[in-house]
């Protein structure tokens, strides 16, 4: 590790010195091939009839020439391997000079050519006599913004020929006073020339630069006002010219392959597998592990035991792209251990405005089935008994006894399932008020509306005698589940652009989600205890809001000298964002099968859970992009602040028949006609709290972070990139009746990550290697003293205050071949070994009979590596024409863990764990992904196949000889199709159907040979209709 931190410092003071001389005597001749503004790769360019070059995907080549005459010859292969010689054309070469040589291919298979002659000693003395001026630029991709690195810049009568570095930007000195010509050109786009350039004498001119991609096929219109955010082309571009280790999903893919959700888009990618429907694991790792951030800035969970956002209630349709980052480079939080997911919102338009009308039809396999379910779920606990138990007062009097009898009824009603459905608005316009400022907006709202039913869920409990060492079956349970779920939100863009290079926008996002569930579940015990009947009747809100200003600004100091700070950019961001999960009145009660029949417990449950997590979030990163050895750099440094505080409020109340056995009430009654014999002053029913100080919770966590990031270009081919992140973070738990504050967890650690990208083959294969040292920090609860019960679980939970934070060193290597815009294939080998992983721990409450109790244990150590596989492949091999049509995409994880856990480190809980050696929990052997279908890139219409595929993997631990229990691999099999119905000039109407899991398979859990759950999730369909202007 000292070793790592050593070279890492070295790398960022010692600039590395380029190798090789230029030969002065003979001069060279560059060609730029181009078609439609795009470059053509591939085509032969014969030179003096004997040697031959080929255009790379830029179109682009150069050749060293003796100085003199000399003739180019271009061919190109068209249909068929069909030679078309396009263009003859004799230029001169200069010794020591380069001559530019410009082809544009016409639709008639003919060329035009310009050569661009090398200026003469003369003009080139007085172009670095005479008085300069500094052009500045950015190109990005139109629409989206992106940056685009290495694209070629040239200016017509100068010797200027650079390539902007990975930000997009360059900086070149031109002539002053002088009407300039600059073009463009980059193999993934359709080049641009932008006329009429005058910079004035020692002074900066900025200029932004749109590219569209070529691959795009796009109406004339569309071309003045291209919207391809979130594009493949664009994300796949953003892969490529990353300088870190990871995978890119766009708005395009959400859309073809029916995904609404951000959990449900996030299994397609490899390694990434989705635990509960909601929670991310990445590379076998768990959310303990991962970090999810909007925009740069970290979001609140909703979540009581949970510091990640549940994915499912993140809606795709506010998503421009996600960048599943998997390798660590100082620039993002060092909480890292399977990866971070940067999500990045949908922009407001540069260029031209829009509006967008979409209605959906939802239905799955229990719609229109009658089922059993509750009405009065999101009726909240009165008032009197959270304000009669605030300050943990106890709970105890007639009159509010009186009231909870009364205030909703808890009878089983029967229903029809009614289908579900959709409605989404959105639109956005941007104005240019002048030539240094424009003003946009952009507004999005969703509503929708599910209603589902699973009938055939079961649990079978095993519990293993320690004395008699045999496993004895406990009980059986079969479950009804009706749920009805409604879910809105949107989000509210108002930015403006201005002075060139400069941006501030400030985005609203807000989202509700609103889970109504009614379970009914049948309890067989096998021994001597009495079954039952149990209700359970649950209403839960979640709800998250971000308000965020971004800010982007390019600062030019006047001077014309290369100093370091007269060309600093500056992204900055602020964040107050807030969680809520209310859970305001569940309710819980059983009848018993008892001799006489079935007859009410006597007890009924009250749950009242209420969550608040509040963010606020700040960061500023300065870059300063230079050039070294002709080659773009940037030096980049940043500031982060984080503060998170979190209360919890947790309640339980029973209401009970005190007469036991005397009571005068009939207890085979139904639930509201009991309630009603009570409040006729039957029995001796009361209600009262039923709950301890320590259920409930305050915490708070602040961290601050600095770090430096460079990038070295050592030479075009070769980026090495080196980052070292400094954070100091405060975890402190307080008492929440006392508001004592308890010991706190406090780390402060230096975090080094180094990486190195080669790229080869014309730009079109690289290697990427990357090393790295990380924490992962204890969630405020798993640290404390006390001990509480999970909300969520049910189980009894021991904090242990003698947890440490566990670091995790990384390696990894990803090959990545990009096939074409839209097609690679890339191969990734990873390790990872951690020190002190913390692992959840479980045993049995023997006082208790079966009831389980939690903890949190450092292990002695664990390792975790594998393999990703990726492939996209359209069949235009086959055939140009159509095949193209037609792809195929897959990617693959093998990955494989150990952990090792001293029985003797918390003796409590771990000596009765069943194994102390095994794979991490959570963890998938394998992940398999595939995609085959029609997809046209020239009109989007689509139909598509995806299947997706998990390894068995470890949820609960077993404990004294129970085995570990494991959910089995569970196949999903989806079809979705996409089609343009109409499409004008100004409207686009497009009908979306898809229909997911098919194949019908069901979530098994088994421990051992034993099968303890299962349940079929079903099939569900959507019919979507969707309006463009």
């Amino acid at each position: 590790m000292k070793l790592l931190l050593k070279l890492l410092f070295i790398a960022l003071l010692i600039p590395l010195a380029a190798i090789g001389a230029e030969n002065r005597e003979a001069g060279t001749a560059t060609l730029y091939l181009l078609e439609q503004g795009k470059p053509v790769a591939g085509a032969e360019a014969i030179f003096d009839g004997s040697r031959t070059m080929v255009t790379d995907r830029d179109g682009w080549t150069r050749i060293r020439l003796v100085p003199g005459k000399h003739q180019v010859q271009i061919t190109v292969k068209g249909t068929g391997g069909r030679n078309t010689i396009y263009m003859k054309k004799p230029f001169e070469v200069k010794a020591g000079r380069d001559t530019k040589l410009i082809a544009l291919v016409r639709s008639d298979d003919n060329a035009t050519g310009t050569v661009r002659e090398p200026l003469s000693a003369t003009a080139k003395e007085a172009q670095k006599s005479g008085v300069k001026g500094v052009l500045l630029g950015k190109v990005v991709i139109s629409g989206s913004g992106r940056p685009i690195a290495g694209a070629h810049i040239f200016v017509k009568g100068t010797s200027i020929d650079t390539r902007t570095g990975a930000d997009g930007s360059f900086r070149v000195e031109v002539p002053a006073d002088t009407n300039l010509s600059l073009s463009v050109v980059h193999s993934a786009y359709s080049a641009s020339t932008i006329n009429n350039i005058v910079v004035k004498p020692k002074s900066k001119y900025f200029k932004k630069i749109e590219l569209t991609p070529a691959s795009m096929e796009l109406e004339e219109y569309v071309v003045l006002a291209p919207k391809i955010e979130g594009s493949i082309t664009a994300v796949i571009d953003e892969q490529k010219n990353s300088d870190t280790v990871g995978d890119v999903l766009g708005s395009e893919q959400f859309s073809k392959s029916g995904d609404s959700s951000v959990a449900s888009a996030l299994k397609r990618v490899s390694g990434i597998t989705i635990v509960g429907g909601k929670y991310v694991y990445v590379r076998g790792l768990g959310d303990r592990f991962s970090t999810v951030m909007f925009n740069g800035l970290h979001l609140p969970s909703p979540e009581p035991t949970k510091r990640v956002v549940p994915l499912d209630i993140f809606p795709t349709s506010i998503i421009k792209s996600m960048t599943i980052q998997k390798s660590f480079d100082g620039e993002i939080p060092a909480t890292f251990g399977g990866g971070t997911v940067l999500i990045e919102s949908k922009d407001i338009p540069k260029e031209g405005g829009f509006a967008k009308l979409s209605l959906e039809l939802i239905g799955n396999d229990s719609t229109g089935k009658k089922v059993s379910y509750n009405p009065d779920n999101s009726i909240a606990l009165p008032a009197a008994a959270i304000r009669g138990s605030d300050n943990f007062n106890y709970v105890n009097n007639d009159r509010l006894t009186q009231e909870m009898l009364q205030y909703r009824t808890l009878d089983r009603k029967e229903t029809t399932l009614p289908p579900g459905g959709k409605i989404g608005l959105s639109f956005g316009d941007s104005s240019e008020i002048n030539d240094k400022l424009s003003l946009g907006v952009s507004v999005s709202y969703f509503y929708k509306q599910t209603a589902d039913s699973v009938d055939d869920l079961e649990y079978h409990k095993y519990v293993y005698d320690i004395n008699s060492r045999e496993l004895f079956h406990d009980s059986d349970t079969k479950a009804q589940v009706t749920s009805f779920r409604t879910q809105q939100g949107g989000m509210f863009n108002i930015g403006a652009d201005y002075y060139g290079d400069n941006s501030l926008k400030y985005s609203y996002f807000a989202i509700e989600d609103n889970s109504d569930k009614s379970i009914f579940s049948s309890i067989d015990y096998l021994g001597d205890t009495e079954d039952r009947e149990k209700s359970y009747l649950e209403y839960v809100t979640k709800k998250v809001a971000t308000h965020q200003i971004i800010g982007h600004n390019h600062l030019l100091f006047k001077g014309i000298r290369w100093d370091y700070l007269d060309d600093l950019k500056i992204d900055w961001g602020l964040e107050h964002a807030e969680a809520d999960r209310d859970e305001p009145g569940t309710v819980e009660y059983n009848y018993l099968h008892q001799t006489s029949g079935l007859n009410w417990d006597q007890k009924s449950w009250y749950y009242y859970f209420i969550l608040k997590d509040i963010v606020d979030n700040y960061r500023v990163d300065l870059t300063l992009p230079y050039q070294f050895h002709d080659q773009k750099n940037y030096t980049k440094l940043g500031l982060f602040h984080y503060k998170k505080s979190r209360d919890f409020d947790s309640r339980r109340f029973k209401l009970s028949d005190r007469d036991a056995s005397q009571t005068t009430i009939k207890l085979s009654d139904d639930i509201d006609a009991i309630y009603q014999q009570g409040s006729a002053g039957k029995g001796d029913l009361q209600f009262e709290s039923a709950y301890i100080d320590s259920d409930s919770y305050k915490a708070e966590q602040e961290l601050n972070a600095l770090y430096l990031k460079q990038l070295y270009s050592i030479t075009h081919n070769v980026d090495l990139t080196v980052g070292v992140r400094f954070e100091d973070s405060t975890q402190q738990l307080f008492d929440a009746k006392t508001g004592k504050p308890f010991d706190p967890l406090e780390t402060s650690d230096i975090f080094p990550g180094l990486g190195v990208t080669w790229r080869f083959l014309e730009d079109k294969m690289q290697l990427r290697a990357a090393v790295a040292r990380t924490i992962s920090r204890p969630d405020f609860r798993e640290f404390s003293i006390n001990r509480y019960k999970d909300p969520i679980t049910e189980n009894i939970v021991f904090g242990n205050p003698d947890l440490k934070a566990t670091y995790i060193n990384h390696a990894d290597l990803k090959y990545e071949w990009y096939l074409s815009a839209d097609e690679l294939f890339s191969l990734a080998l990873f390790m990872k070994n951690f020190e002190n992983p913390i692992e959840t721990v479980v045993r049995k409450n023997d006082a208790q009979g079966n009831e389980m109790e939690q903890s949190y244990a450092n292990a002695k150590k664990a390792d975790s590596y594998g393999i990703e596989v990726d492939l996209r492949k359209r069949f235009g091999f086959i055939n140009e024409t159509y095949g193209s049509r037609y792809l195929f995409a897959m990617n693959y994880a093998w990955i494989q863990s150990n952990i090792q856990i001293d029985p003797d480190a918390y003796p409590y809980f771990t000596k009765r764990l069943t194994t102390h050696d095994r794979a991490m929990q959570g963890q998938s052997p394998y992940v398999v992904n595939l995609q085959f279908g029609y997809d046209n890139p020239d009109t989007g219409d689509s139909a598509m196949l995806l299947y997706n595929q998990i390894g068995e993997r470890i949820v609960s631990l077993g404990t004294d000889g129970n085995e570990d229990i494991y959910e089995q691999p569970f196949q999903k099999l989806d079809f979705t199709t996409k089609w343009r119905l109409y499409k004008s000039r100004r409207f686009t109407y497009s009908l979306l159907f898809k229909a997911q899991n098919l194949l019908d398979d069901s979530v098994d859990l088994k421990q051992g040979e034993k099968l303890t759950q299962t349940f079929k999730p079903g099939r569900s369909y959507a019919l979507k209709f969707s309006m463009k202007y």
